[in-house]
């Protein structure tokens, strides 16, 4: 039977968060598969230091699932993403070993047990920070935009370079042209117009909606509980997750809506499912 895994990344603040992530979770699949592991889930943590390292949310959350389901084994993709410090490593892996869990990197590729710990962090730190640390190598096909995740109407990866010339990768920013298109469909739902009447307005004008598609009502107006359509994302106020984190955090150069006009679009998505609610009460009492 395949190991059920959980997978904890750890990245520094900066521009290249997604960067960071997503190559720690490439070469965590990567081990995953070539061992013939089931991967579960995955959790984040940004470093803010190990004084607190158990009670941050990307821990609590890890411990969290595996008090819920089998779990078999915690990987990370080398040990200076886990923790920095031997006795907040040496504190993790009782606790798993008392769950009957493994704790593995993915590189060097090895099960991490309570003797070789003590080699990572003390006899040779050299090899905690192998290929896999803050500067671990972006691979080449992650870089091709069409492995980056899709992103909302209004955003556009940004194809910035560093100083070395490097793209930076999964760096987003907000499309100008795109970001005005949402402004507009806020503004107009906040002025009463419904979506079905945007959609049309935008399409006579020959505005491009997501994706090169024509707009439709169901884009605008979406599902309220699930996030999604144009009014429904928080993305606009500038509310972002990380990997393997159920949490938002607030950037402000995301933003594109302000709070203000946000919450008169909310107020009338209230007023529109009251009267909803009033109406089905209505015929069914009449039924």
């Amino acid at each position: 039977m395949a190991k059920n895994v959980l997978f904890y990344a750890r990245h520094s603040a900066g521009d290249q968060i997604n960067a960071c992530l997503e190559t720690q979770l490439y070469y965590g699949h990567r081990f995953i598969k070539a061992n013939g592991w089931t991967f579960a889930k995955s959790y984040a943590d940004e470093d803010i230091g190990e004084v607190v390292f158990m009670a941050q949310p990307g821990v609590r959350k890890l411990f969290a699932h595996i008090e819920r389901e089998t779990v078999d084994i915690v990987l990370c993709h080398t040990l200076d993403r886990l923790c920095s410090r031997f006795d907040i490593a040496s504190r993790l892996l009782s606790e798993l070993a008392d769950k009957r869990i493994e704790l593995w990197a993915a590189d060097p590729g090895e099960r991490i047990t309570a003797r070789n710990l003590s080699d990572y962090y003390i006899s040779d730190r050299s090899k905690m920070f192998a290929m896999g640390s803050h500067s671990a190598h972006v691979p080449d096909d992650l870089r091709e935009e069409k492995h980056f995740a899709p992103l909302p109407f209004g955003y556009r990866y940004s194809g910035a370079c560093n100083a070395g010339g490097q793209r930076i990768f999964g760096f987003k920013i907000v499309d100008p042209v795109a970001a005005d298109v949402v402004h507009r469909i806020f503004g107009m739902y906040a002025e009463g117009m419904a979506p079905t009447k945007i959609a049309a307005l935008l399409n006579a004008e020959g505005v491009a909606g997501p994706r090169g598609s024509i707009w439709r009502d169901a884009a605008i107006r979406g599902n309220r509980a699930r996030e999604t359509g144009i009014l429904n994302n928080p993305a606009y106020i500038g509310a972002c997750k990380q990997a393997g984190d159920d949490d938002y955090h607030y950037v402000s150069a995301l933003r594109i809506v302000s709070d203000e006009l946000w919450d008169r679009v909310k107020d009338r998505q209230d007023a529109a499912a009251e009267r909803a609610a009033g109406l089905a009460g209505r015929r069914k009492q009449q039924s």
